[in-house]
């Protein structure tokens, strides 16, 4: 996980409606991508899910074409999935970070890992360095 990302989750009902669409709402959702169904981050990650599992990539262009978007807004949406975590860009095309979303979502989870096993190090070194200050206080106080 690079220092930049940002990983949201919220708890959200499952979909009542099992299709594509539905499931994606409910992604875009957990993640705080989006609030809404039907979405322009709903369509950009379906658009770059397809392309990743065909072993392909998308550029802004394609999407802007496909999807009617300015360039600007899809590059947006892009790189806030990229910040993310969920996507990756190589050259001029974009990828889902693993080649489907089941894989993408246990690298984030293994990330997320590391990064609380990293705090907990460091939680762990503040509680000893507090212990310190305080065992310290308490020596300068029977000094006294």
């Amino acid at each position: 996980m690079s220092s930049t990302e940002k990983i949201v989750l919220k708890s959200v009902s499952k979909p009542e409606k099992e299709n594509v669409d539905s499931m994606l709402d409910w992604f875009c959702k957990v993640f705080d991508i989006s609030n809404g169904e039907g979405s322009t981050e709903i369509a950009i990650l379906k658009e770059l899910l397809s392309k990743s599992i065909a072993g392909e990539g998308v550029t802004s262009m394609e999407l802007t074409e496909k999807l009617s978007l300015p360039r600007s807004t899809a590059i947006y949406h892009l790189n806030r999935l990229i910040q993310m975590g969920i996507a990756v860009r190589k050259g001029r095309k974009y990828y889902l970070r693993s080649g489907d979303m089941e894989e993408t979502i246990s690298e984030l989870q293994a990330d997320i890992e590391r990064e609380f096993k990293r705090i907990g190090e460091f939680a762990q070194k503040i509680d000893e360095l507090i212990e310190r200050e305080i065992n310290g206080r308490e020596k300068r106080a029977r000094k006294r």
